[in-house]
């Protein structure tokens, strides 16, 4: 059995093991910048360190789902003005801007933050939901295939879909006090916003049902603190459950991302129509125990991840994370694809995951 192979049988239902599948990209990426790669990784490319640790891939072949406006009328500028990097995005019916803080260290760019969202009152709101009605999307089925062909055995290819329009605005457009704000002053305008980036989605997925993929994840960034369950209840459960319905009865398999905090949102996991959650972070990085997660999606719904990052820092022992995986296994078997919620970090002891790698090995043995 191969890698991709148990990834789309966890899915299905019909597997007996765990898929091992650690999101190493930040990781490989900057080591690989630095050139401190540990020797015996040296001389590998990206796929080579992923091969070498036996690991599953989730992402590499996320691609295929191409975005463009219509009407084309929309113009973007892009200027910097000393370590502020602006971008002004004009249509007929306004402006908006966004300043990012880019952060330094040593003379290298490492990070750029936002400084100023673009969306700070209900005008900047209308000419938001202008630009969502103007999103369209066509499928690049070559595209697809190319990337596909490349990812090979290593994993079943899993393609983003959106966010939802209601984190999207917390996340990109306004920051989580602007939305509430926005919100209680301008309840028609957030939902029209919202209503339009559900007619969005919708034509998202009509192209990416075009594409020959199986998994789409929905990458909601939902947290206790972004959408606890009242926002959760009237924005977010009806949009997982529309997309699923919609995914499943084409013979697909959708998952949201959860990323932070989240037990009071669990309660609503077997509501959502949704074949899996990732990210999840348990304690002692989130504020739920596996019991809690456990009891939540029951044996049905697929777990991704559940390692929490932080157990992949020197200051927690390999034996300490050696147990938590093992009772993460012990649990969620065989409906989980386990991972590192939600990365493993630039600073994260790559022996770990070598040592996961054994455990699974020896626990239930590792697909080709």
């Amino acid at each position: 059995m191969t890698r991709r192979e148990l990834n789309l049988m966890i899915f299905e239902g019909t597997a007996e093991g765990v898929l091992w599948q650690p999101r190493l990209e930040t990781w490989i990426g900057h080591h690989q910048a630095k050139g401190t790669l540990p020797k015996r990784y040296q001389h590998l490319d990206y796929w080579g360190i992923y091969d070498a640790l036996r690991c599953s891939v989730r992402y590499a072949a996320s691609v295929g789902l191409e975005s463009y406006e219509e009407p084309a009328d929309v113009v973007r500028t892009v200027e910097q003005e000393g370590t502020r990097h602006i971008t002004t995005v004009t249509t007929p019916s306004g402006t908006l801007r966004t300043v990012e803080q880019d952060i330094y260290r040593d003379g290298e760019l490492v990070n750029r933050r936002i400084h100023g969202f673009p969306v700070n009152d209900v005008e900047g709101l209308r000419v938001l939901t202008d630009l969502v009605e103007r999103q369209q999307f066509r499928a690049n089925v070559p595209a697809f295939q190319e990337a596909r062909n490349q990812l090979g055995i290593r994993g079943e290819p899993t393609l983003f879909l959106s966010s939802s329009g209601f984190t999207d605005l917390i996340k990109w457009h306004c920051g989580l006090v602007q939305t509430y704000y926005l919100l209680h002053d301008h309840p028609a305008e957030v939902e029209a916003y919202l209503e339009a980036c559900d007619r969005r989605d919708d034509r998202m997925l009509g192209a990416a049902l075009q594409l020959p993929c199986r998994l789409f994840n929905l990458g909601d960034h939902a947290t206790n603190e972004f959408t606890p369950p009242p926002i959760l209840e009237k924005y977010l459960l009806p949009r997982w459950q529309h997309l699923s319905q919609r995914l499943h009865a084409h013979g697909r398999f959708v998952h949201t991302h959860w990323d932070g905090n989240s037990k009071t949102m669990l309660p609503y996991l077997k509501e959502t129509g949704l074949d899996g959650v990732e990210a999840l972070p348990p304690l002692p990085m989130g504020d739920m125990t596996l019991e809690e997660i456990k009891a939540a999606v029951g044996d049905r719904i697929v777990c991704l991840d559940l390692l929490p990052a932080i157990h992949f820092l020197p200051h927690y022992s390999l034996q300490e994370c050696l147990d938590f995986a093992k009772r993460v296994i012990d649990l969620f078997a065989p409906r989980l694809i386990l991972g590192i919620s939600d990365e493993i970090s630039q600073v994260g002891e790559i022996e770990k995951v070598e040592a996961i790698t054994e455990l699974v090995d020896r626990i239930c043995g590792l697909p080709e």
